[in-house]
């Protein structure tokens, strides 16, 4: 069985923002596809290596063509098509509408189509390439894609965190079992981990660079950069210089999940009057603080030895290696993309995993896109 993984927009320009008042600009990033034969993974490239177009989110339409040309395929041989939506109001019209369903049956005319879950990509991805028989999964970013209706307004909500148990027993029909998620509110940085960091070090990058950008209208290409630079600034601050209003406040009940409730301050004021370089310092601690305080605090049924993260926040490389220092879990894995890059990669080992017996890995996981020749090489360095 062909099994071809898909994230990128269909139907529009995933690259241009989506802005929504209030709350932000949406687009698409890190679009690409997977492809598993027969059980075996074979191919994960991502869109900008063809483009060039940095955090590309445009239906991947030349990865998939490298794809199918590598593994001497056309259109007509993929069976099955799992395809990974965003979280902006016209991607979830469009799938809502079936336009992304006909398309891609239009695209691929002897496939079958499936929808899968943002966060449930993001734990396929992480759990399926862990190697551990069972673990948690957690799945943490600024938000997934549109799921359950809200009970009080009947609006459909966007989660930002997803809590699960993963087993990798064939016998067991639900290998991934969710078991906790938490949704955005109203609010862009209402208890959102993702949306935090994103949002601070937006600012700490405008003030430490003295920028004057819209926040509204910053290019793709940078805001996604920002949080990895306020993470290796952060070395540089001492947070205890940063008197400002707690991320959240911790609630907890007897054997139920934790509650992270955020406090909803403007650090967009408040962060005026700071050194940019405690800010980052400040943001990093709080970022571990309530992270490592969350997955304490995990209810005794639910805990397991090993943690498997997923989602743009697990790039936070300071934070995931104090989960082990504090003995929080024993092990803890993280996949070799965690953020949206690798969503086509977790839907089609999700698919694999429910449509083939067994999947098989190859050691190089982290090496399965374009292969090239010494004359490629050449003419990259004529260029330079």
């Amino acid at each position: 069985m062909n099994i071809l993984g898909i994230y990128g927009a269909i139907g529009w320009d995933g690259n241009i923002p989506y802005i929504v008042e209030r709350m932000g600009n949406f687009w698409v990033h890190g679009s690409g596809a997977t492809l598993i034969m027969n059980g075996k993974l074979k191919n994960a490239i991502n869109e900008e290596r063809f483009s060039r177009i940095k955090y590309d989110g445009t239906y991947p339409k030349l990865s998939i063509q490298h794809i199918l040309d590598y593994n001497k395929l056309t259109n007509s041989d993929i069976d099955l098509v799992v395809y990974v939506c965003s979280s902006t109001e016209i991607n979830f019209a469009l799938k809502q509408s079936t336009y992304i369903e006909k398309k891609l049956q239009e695209y691929f005319p002897n496939c079958k189509v499936e929808f899968l879950a943002h966060h449930l990509a993001h734990s396929a991805a992480t759990f399926y390439t862990s190697g551990f028989k069972e673990a948690n999964i957690l799945s943490f970013d600024g938000a997934g894609d549109y799921e359950h209706p809200s009970e009080d307004s009947g609006k459909w909500l966007t989660p930002h965190f997803k809590f699960s148990i993963g087993q990798d027993t064939l016998s067991q029909d639900n290998k991934i079992c969710e078991v906790h998620t938490e949704f955005c509110g109203n609010a862009p940085m209402h208890n959102s981990f993702g949306n935090l960091y994103d949002i601070c070090s937006l600012k700490t990058y405008n003030i430490k660079t003295k920028n004057v950008k819209d926040d509204h209208y910053v290019e793709q290409s940078e805001q996604h950069s920002y949080p990895g630079k306020i993470m290796g600034l952060a070395a540089f601050g001492d947070y205890q210089k940063v008197n400002l209003p707690e991320w959240f406040s911790l609630e907890k009940w007897e054997n139920e999940f934790p509650q992270l409730q955020s406090n909803n301050a403007d650090y967009s004021i408040m962060f005026a009057r700071f050194n940019p370089d405690d800010l980052a310092a400040w943001m990093q601690h709080q970022f571990e603080k309530y992270l490592l305080l969350f997955l304490s605090n995990i209810p005794k049924k639910f805990k397991r030895d090993n943690l498997c993260l997923g989602g743009g926040c697990a790039l936070n490389i300071l934070a995931n290696s104090k989960i082990i220092e504090q003995g929080i879990y024993k092990n803890v894995h993280v996949n070799t993309a965690p953020n949206d890059d690798g969503l086509h990669f977790g839907a089609a080992l999700f698919m694999a995993a429910e449509y083939e017996k067994k999947i098989t890995l190859p050691d190089d996981i982290g090496y399965l896109g374009i292969t090239y020749t010494d004359e490629d090489i050449e003419e990259a360095l004529c260029v330079l």
